[in-house]
């Protein structure tokens, strides 16, 4: 059910059970991730919050909307820009995030804004351009991440978590308990989910997205399956991913076998003798053709065949 009291341009609010909510992301506005909103019973609670600071303003108000009150906790699932970029719109919130992950946002989130700001004025101007290589179909998408990221003030900062923690927390109101878990890195260095294991709903950051390629170039896949298998086994109904629709247990399967996929593609090419050269002419298998941030699927490839031991020139 969607809520459109509770929406915004940068994304969409749907009642996923009672005091559960999912805000996900529109084409081309500014939030570009999913995010989670969470009635716990005087603690509000909102898991990731997206791209920029005014995606953020957006959501606290969406979480107003949906709960009677401002988020209390924003939970950061990892350290990439398009899921923390919002914390400091959803302030005064305590910022959670496991210590790895404020350590990462303060360092390498950084470097990622500063280089976002070099690369992104050309990205958004040849978007549209007749030699772009970007499907039609996903250039809102896209439009929305660059024009977003252009117009957050250059002197912004990301904002880091000031709670952490290092395997577990528990964050229970009168109503429900969320447990914030981390199984280890598998997207990135340190990935947390969320789990309201009375209603089997997981709020899954970047380890899982749905209908769209995820990005593997930051993780370790082998690593990232295990997680996903180990999540499967908590008893999931219900998945909030990154990207895309609310799934289910099955999108987390679908996900664990799209990385298999990755490394059984990219060690056949290598018992073949092929390059890297070589490995960029593979097609995109049939079960994932239809998914967008389709131009991730050769990179994530060519990281699982550097991963297997491949070689980035032709034999000889």
């Amino acid at each position: 059910m969607t809520d459109g009291r509770s929406g915004s341009p940068h994304f969409r609010v749907s009642r996923i059970a009672p005091g559960v909510w999912a805000a996900i992301a529109r084409d081309g506005g500014y939030g570009l991730c999913n995010a989670g909103i969470v009635d716990l019973g005087g603690t509000t609670v909102v898991f990731d919050s997206m791209l920029t600071p005014t995606a953020g303003m957006a959501l606290r108000l969406a979480a107003r909307r949906c709960t009677g009150r401002a988020p209390d906790v924003v939970v950061n699932s990892h350290w990439h820009g398009d899921h923390i970029r919002g914390n400091s719109g959803l302030a005064p919130a305590v910022v959670v995030s496991t210590r790895k992950t404020r350590d990462l946002i303060r360092t390498k989130g950084v470097d990622q804004w500063n280089s976002d700001l070099r690369e992104m004025p050309r990205a958004l101007a040849g978007l549209d351009a007749p030699e772009s290589t970007t499907p039609v179909l996903e250039r809102a998408m896209y439009r929305g991440w660059f024009e977003g990221t252009l117009r957050v003030p250059r002197s912004f900062r990301p904002t880091p978590p000031n709670v952490t923690f290092d395997r577990e927390l528990t964050l229970a109101g009168t109503r429900q308990e969320l447990e914030v878990r981390t199984f280890g890195g598998g997207h990135s260095p340190s990935d947390v989910f969320a789990f309201l294991p009375e209603r089997g709903i997981v709020f899954l950051g970047d380890l899982v997205s749905v209908g769209l390629h995820p990005s593997t170039g930051d993780g370790v896949p082998a690593r990232w399956r295990s997680i996903l298998r180990r999540i499967v086994g908590l008893g999931v109904s219900e998945a909030l991913p990154g990207h895309g629709p609310v799934g289910s247990a099955d999108d987390i399967r679908r996900m664990e076998r799209y990385l298999f996929d990755l490394d059984r593609l990219a060690r056949a090419a290598l018992r073949r003798g092929d390059s890297e050269v070589e490995l960029r002419r593979s097609p995109v298998p049939t079960e994932y053709r239809s998914w967008r941030f389709s131009a991730f699927f050769l990179e994530n490839l060519i990281h699982s065949f550097r991963l297997a031991g491949g070689r980035a020139t032709s034999p000889g």
